[in-house]
């Protein structure tokens, strides 16, 4: 697992609360996923993202959208420090 630090043992009765009121939907990206989703920001935008927030990045593969829903996604972190591991596991 590349991001040990994406479980935060207080957030879980919040998220717990939020998917039983329904406002908000769960998934799961893969380290592989969220790697080239990270990859792919850095690629376009020139940010390079936390692995963190690389998950979320791939996370908006499988979510479903309207045409004019607007989506916000938080980059935390430092995608810098990150680096080594980009390197390591992408061509």
């Amino acid at each position: 697992m590349l991001t040990a630090g994406i479980f935060n043992e207080r957030a879980r009765p919040l998220h717990a609360h939020l998917i039983k009121t329904e406002r908000a939907e769960v998934f799961s990206a893969t380290d592989q996923e969220a790697l080239q989703a990270g990859y792919l920001l850095s690629k376009i935008e020139g940010i390079i993202p936390a692995l963190e927030s690389a998950h979320a990045l791939a996370a908006l593969e499988m979510a479903k959208f309207r045409k004019d829903d607007v989506v916000v996604v938080n980059l935390s972190g430092r995608g810098d420090k990150d680096l080594a591991t980009y390197i390591a596991h992408l061509p």
